[in-house]
């Protein structure tokens, strides 16, 4: 049995907050990437992924981190984590993806970065 996992999308204006809770794995991407491909095509292009929930994540989570970044950039956008914390930072650092993409303490501060 898999552990929950949920995407939860708030709107505001050309930005939306996607937060991810529980494991982002293989089996999950997919459902993230239909998430981030359809906000981008209503024309959100400043993407905040809240991971404050986010438990665990894969080299495929990874992987579609950096792909909607480069995807939202190509759209004039951008893609910020927010939440970043425990094993999913130790993660994003020894990876490298931490210098690849924007983190956030928290949304609000995250937020800012679409002001700015």
């Amino acid at each position: 049995m898999q552990p929950p996992f949920a995407i939860t999308i708030e709107q505001f204006g050309d930005t939306a907050v996607v937060g991810l809770t529980g494991e982002l794995d293989t089996t999950r991407c997919a459902e993230v990437d239909d998430a981030l491909s359809g906000i981008i095509s209503e024309g959100r292009v400043h993407l905040i992924i809240d991971v404050t929930g986010l438990t665990f994540c894969d080299s495929m989570g990874l992987r579609t981190f950096l792909e909607f970044a480069g995807r939202a950039t190509k759209a004039g956008g951008w893609l910020r984590l927010a939440g970043v914390h425990g094993v999913v930072k130790r993660l994003l650092e020894v990876t490298g993806v931490a210098f690849a993409i924007p983190m956030d303490p928290d949304v609000p501060t995250a937020m800012q970065a679409r002001i700015a």
